[in-house]
């Protein structure tokens, strides 16, 4: 009997974090999930770690290929949940894991918010302008040891503009952008190497893109590695 209700709390448990997980994805196609927990800790609405695989989602508009995250000490309010009410997260979760993407998928999520955002930083960082030109980007290619970004000025007439750039991982809080290569532009001041700082609470052990030689295009893949060791800020929310 108690074995049945251990049962019955994962497969309850388990369906509200799915369903609470797919709200929070645009798209998502092979979703699997699995609880590791006690039954004493089910009881209580924890769950100690979840295990997570999909092999396509999308998330605020950016395409990822495969993703393998681990979320870790997960809170819910199981009383609400066995009433019928959806699964809200209680406290923030600590995930680790590797997301992957291919050049394809990369320039797919273009025209996420998310992705626009960071290079308008990026710009921002490169130029050190008091104003900046308006682009229209149109393609990024993983090279081996680069990253180009290409696009247009938005400005009569149009200017074809290339930007390369490699990406090193300067520590597991800091993204370095060296070097920097600028066609189309005029440039006034040399191009200086860029450092993003992430944050404590990201903690980055791989970042790297390689030629995928199991697609029939050979396309490029871009993997990144993450261990976080402390807990996201916010409510739950990826």
């Amino acid at each position: 009997m108690f074995w049945q209700k251990s049962h019955l709390l994962t497969t309850i448990l388990t369906s509200g974090l799915r369903l609470w997980l797919t709200s929070q994805l645009e798209t998502v196609e092979k979703l699997q999930l699995h609880l590791i927990s006690s039954d004493r800790e089910l009881l209580q609405g924890m769950i100690p770690k979840a295990l997570l695989k999909s092999e396509f989602a999308v998330y605020q508009g950016l395409h990822f290929e495969q993703i393998s995250l681990t979320a870790e000490e997960i809170c819910v309010n199981l009383s609400n949940l066995l009433k019928g009410e959806p699964l809200v997260p209680l406290n923030p979760i600590a995930i680790s894991g590797r997301v992957q993407m291919t050049q394809t998928h990369l320039n797919a999520s273009l025209a996420s918010s998310l992705l626009q955002s960071g290079i308008q930083d990026f710009l921002w960082l490169l130029f050190k302008a008091d104003s900046l030109e308006t682009f229209a980007w149109e393609k990024i290619t993983l090279d081996p040891d680069q990253f180009i970004l290409q696009g247009k000025t938005l400005s009569s007439p149009a200017t074809q503009v290339l930007i390369a750039a490699k990406l090193n991982l300067n520590s597991p809080q800091h993204l370095l952008i060296s070097p920097i290569k600028v066609e189309g532009l005029p440039l006034n001041q040399d191009l200086e190497p860029i450092e993003f700082d992430l944050g404590s609470q990201v903690h980055l052990e791989e970042v790297l893109h390689q030629k995928c030689h199991i697609s029939p295009q050979h396309d490029k893949l871009a993997m990144c590695q993450i261990n976080n060791p402390h807990h996201t800020k916010g409510n739950g929310k990826p």
